[in-house]
């Protein structure tokens, strides 16, 4: 993250030393250009022609010496204008000094409100290290994440029509389940942006999850003006079947679902995870007991579902056949699940020998290394797995690595290979 910074710091230092010298120092103002050389040739010509007229008898010599004088005239004219010194400009350095002030914060501002810091930094951090990594491996704590919320909170206050800052500061207080906080920031954005189905839904959800997770109410409402708009959005259907089994009418809700199975990926986790819910919602249609969900309604990325169950995935890690020449019993394995959207930090991490491969896990809140990100906190995660031989928790190139899909938290049965390279 620091080369990071210093390799903008370098940039915004180039684009400075081309514009700021400019500005800084006094310069020649425009010039009229005069006739100069061209005009003189011209005016040696004219008197030339005035003497063979005067040597024709074509002119009196009264008449040659008004035209001669003329001329004389209009050539120390434009000789007193070529000798006059351009006028030197002031040099602007108020303006240079603003721009050398705004530019490069116009500049971080900008990056912050709109950019991925995250990206920057390393893929694995503080909870690596919790599981074995090195003591002098960087980590963002909960209070930095704070303070960097907080900073974005501040900008939009200055920038009230930002909807993209608004979105973003909406997504961040979901993820550390500041959901009263969250909602505000949507409803900011819903504001900016009415037609957005995307923008309705995540308000409607952080809205259930502020009144303990219940979506009566405003909620459902707001839930059902992004179907409106677009009937087969995927978190709107997914919400709309949770309001329905939350009243207990457990006919719209497997009719909600069963629409949104429609457009999701057939052989997908959701999907599988959508079928669990419809025959649950169909037994107590019926009357049935229905056993224990197997998996949550999936919502769509930045907000957590509200339907539910254990907040936990489960599968196997294995090794592609063709990199197996290349890993070592006593290397270092990592296997992980972090948010599909959202913030880069592993929500839950275990560490095992590499020789352990294939290696079953299970992935839970109860491995979360923050309270405030929790695998049961986000509607999709994926899980990962690396191979390191120095054991480092910072990614490092030659890594052997492999992911998984975008599962619901509760997916089981998954299998991670790891068939490629970091570069």
């Amino acid at each position: 993250m620091i080369v990071f910074w210093i390799v903008a710091a370098l940039f915004l230092a180039g684009a400075l030393l081309l514009l700021l010298p400019g500005l800084w120092k006094p310069r020649l103002g425009p010039v009229l250009t005069s006739a100069g050389g061209a005009n003189v040739a011209v005016y040696r010509d004219q008197l030339a022609e005035a003497e063979r007229d005067l040597a024709a008898d074509l002119i009196t010599p009264d008449r040659f010496e008004q035209a001669r004088a003329e001329i004389q005239r209009r050539v120390l004219e434009d000789t007193t204008a070529a000798a006059a010194p351009a006028p030197k400009v002031q040099p602007a350095r108020i303006t240079a000094l603003a721009l050398a002030v705004l530019i490069p914060l116009a500049s971080v501002a900008t990056y912050l409100a709109l950019g991925e810091p995250d990206a920057a930094a390393p893929a694995l951090t503080a909870p690596e290290r919790s599981a074995g990594g090195k003591p002098g491996d960087h980590a963002v704590s909960a209070e930095q994440i704070q303070k960097m919320v907080g900073a974005l909170a501040e900008r939009l206050k200055n920038d009230p029509n930002n909807a993209e800052g608004w979105l973003m500061l909406g997504r961040s207080y979901t993820a550390l389940s500041r959901y009263r906080d969250a909602a505000g920031a949507f409803r900011k954005a819903s504001e900016l942006l009415p037609n957005d189905p995307n923008v309705l839904a995540d308000l409607a959800d952080v809205l259930g999850m502020a009144q303990n997770r219940r979506l009566a109410g405003e909620p459902a409402r707001i839930v059902q003006r992004a179907l409106d708009l677009d009937p087969r959005h995927v978190k709107g259907l997914a919400l709309a079947g949770s309001v329905a089994f939350e009243a207990k009418d457990y006919g719209a809700a497997r009719r909600y679902w069963e629409r949104l199975l429609a457009v999701v990926p057939a052989e997908s986790d959701i999907a599988r995870s959508i079928r669990g819910s419809i025959a649950e919602a169909t037994q107590l249609e019926g009357g049935s007991a229905a056993p224990a969900p197997q998996a949550a309604v999936p919502a769509a990325p930045a907000a957590p579902a509200i339907v539910g169950a254990a907040a936990a995935v489960s599968g196997q890690v294995v090794l592609s056949p063709e990199l197996t020449a290349r890993m070592s019993p006593g290397d270092t394995l990592f296997v992980f699940a972090r948010a599909a959207e959202g913030p880069r930090l592993p929500l839950a991490i275990v560490k095992r020998m590499a020789g352990e491969l294939p290696l079953e896990f299970k992935l839970d809140d109860s491995m979360a290394m923050n309270p405030q990100l929790r695998l049961s906190g986000f509607p999709l995660v994926v899980v990962g797995a690396r191979i390191s031989k120095s054991g480092n928790a910072t990614p490092q190139s030659g890594d052997l690595i492999g992911q998984s899909a975008p599962v619901a938290p509760g997916a089981q049965g998954l299998k991670v290979v790891i068939d490629a390279v970091q570069p």
